[in-house]
């Protein structure tokens, strides 16, 4: 259902690209299978020039310190990613600043098993929160939600 979609071009955010220093946060351990059925789920909702936009979220550490980004949006997360954006530049993806900010979607070409594998590469290995549970996640319309615990 193409029509369905909600075309990105025009909603991007008009900034500059990110440093490749910057540091980039996704909650949750990944799997090939999660990006997969990630980057489906976005492509289901999304388009980039009339076509499916297959890709991942992230958030960017870019007007606030981690620990406050982590506290405010990834508290439910035991586990994260912290890629730089060259680490994801390295391997071939773009950073397309979607959403709201500090949001970006990773797009993705193909999110064929390898094409997920360098993403999974790219994104290196989890590491703990150290934010878990210390706090109620924040939401883009500015209200607390109780915890929800995740893997």
């Amino acid at each position: 259902m193409p029509g369905d979609r909600i075309e990105q071009r025009f909603r991007l955010r008009a900034e500059p690209p990110l440093s490749e220093a910057a540091v980039l946060v996704r909650g949750g351990a990944d799997t090939r299978d999660k990006l997969g059925r990630h980057a489906h789920r976005t492509a289901r909702a999304w388009s980039l020039d009339g076509q499916p936009l297959l890709g991942i979220s992230v958030f960017a550490v870019l007007d606030i310190p981690l620990d406050e980004l982590l506290s405010a949006r990834f508290a439910t997360y035991r586990m994260i990613h912290l890629p730089t954006a060259a680490s994801l530049l390295d391997h071939g993806f773009e950073l397309l600043a979607t959403g709201l900010r500090p949001h970006y979607t990773v797009r993705l070409r193909r999110s064929d098993s390898a094409e997920l594998g360098e993403l999974l590469d790219a994104l290196g290995p989890p590491v703990a929160n150290i934010q878990y549970a210390k706090s109620t996640i924040w939401r883009e319309e500015g209200r607390d939600v109780p915890r929800r615990h995740h893997r």
